[in-house]
């Protein structure tokens, strides 16, 4: 979880002056079950309270330039992925971060 904090701050460094913080995370094992509150509030802190398993490609709730929260796209759950699963969820990530960038 150390690591994933410290690639978060350097993703958003990076992406500070964009509107889209295309990242995303997978995670799988027996942390991730939803009784085990304690990984899940720590990932959750990590994703500035946003929800876990869901799509965030834009930055959300700024008023202003530079007032934005830049949650990011951090999926967990307790089996292990298929690849289709993920497949799927990155291709979303992709067509829209390319979208921002060409139109």
């Amino acid at each position: 979880m150390e690591r994933l904090g410290k690639n978060l701050t350097g993703i958003k460094a990076m992406l500070n002056h964009e509107k889209i913080t295309p990242f995303v995370c997978f995670g799988w094992g027996c942390d991730f079950v939803s009784s085990e509150k304690s990984v899940l509030a720590k990932l959750n802190v990590l994703n500035e309270f946003y929800y876990l398993n869901k799509t965030y490609i834009f930055k959300a709730d700024g008023n202003s330039d530079h007032n934005y929260f830049s949650p990011v796209s951090m999926y967990f759950i307790e089996n292990k992925w298929e690849v289709n699963e993920m497949f799927e969820i990155m291709k979303e990530i992709a067509k829209t971060s390319l979208r921002y960038y060409i139109f």
